[in-house]
């Protein structure tokens, strides 16, 4: 290494440690940001959820969208998950619930909320929503599969209340990304159960159970313009998407609603969720 080679490495090692300290520096900044918006908040009352998947999503939209570079985008996604997983934990504390059994769960749960939130593992479903059944800042995790599907919906169904906004809902589904791979991530699809607001991304998709088979409810979805996207069955009731977004109360779905219910099938909505 010649002397003219080493002083050039110097001076880029000092720009690069320049650049952490300023990294270091902003990332204090934003914690004093996100205390300022917890005074606020509490200053309203009790924060009981400080999840918000339809920002998150557009962030991450914005960084696929911008980026370049040789940093990987899955490496900068992984710093903003840790990042977004600490700063809503600080606002308002809560825990992820997943099903025991298979390891990448817990490795999704990680990857998407970070290392310093707590990870419990339930035997089953039905555990699981006990946990997260009633208001609470927690969520769960629930496999992307029918049974799960069919558990989580009958589940929560009995607190008969019509208002999805006031029961456990899905309102995210993971990875955010449809070509996950391609960031490098294998891990299994997932829904997020939980009470956190429903806001639209643009990219949306609602699930609903439907008490009627993939044919007849293609066919009524399609004379209302909608195309049935993602579909399991279980139990003879088909688990579907269109996408749209669609939260009560809404006159799409009150129509959606009244189409069904004129053949005498139950529909109900479970939830949105955002993609990048």
């Amino acid at each position: 290494m010649t002397e003219k080679t080493e002083i050039s490495l110097l001076g880029a090692r000092d720009k690069i440690d320049a650049i952490d300290t300023e990294i270091h520096n902003l990332l204090m900044k934003r914690a004093e940001l996100v205390e300022n918006i917890q005074s606020a908040k509490q200053a309203l009352g009790p924060i009981v959820n400080a999840m918000h998947a339809d920002r998150e999503i557009e962030m991450f939209r914005r960084f696929s969208e911008n980026h370049k570079g040789c940093l990987p985008i899955a490496s900068l996604q992984r710093m903003f998950r840790e990042m977004i997983a600490t700063f809503s934990h600080l606002q308002c504390p809560f825990r992820v619930f997943i099903l025991k059994g298979d390891p990448l769960y817990r490795d999704m749960a990680r990857y998407f909320y970070g290392t310093v939130i707590e990870v419990i593992e339930c035997d089953d479903v039905e555990q699981m929503l006990e946990h997260i059944i009633t208001p609470t800042s927690d969520v769960a995790l629930l496999p992307a599969d029918a049974e799960s599907l069919f558990r989580f919906d009958k589940q929560v169904n009995k607190t008969k209340n019509d208002d999805l906004t006031k029961k456990c809902h899905i309102f995210a589904r993971l990875p955010f990304w449809d070509s996950a791979e391609e960031y490098g991530l294998y891990l299994p699809d997932m829904f997020v159960l939980g009470h956190a607001p429903m806001k639209p991304t643009k990219y949306d998709y609602s699930m609903f159970s439907i008490e009627a088979n993939l044919e007849t409810a293609r066919t009524i979805m399609g004379e209302l313009g909608f195309e049935i996207e993602y579909q399991v069955e279980y139990e003879q009731v088909l688990y579907c998407t269109i996408k749209k977004f669609v939260v009560t109360p809404t006159d799409i779905l009150q129509d959606i609603e009244r189409h069904f219910k004129k053949q005498d099938i139950t529909l109900t909505c479970l939830g949105v969720y955002g993609k990048v």
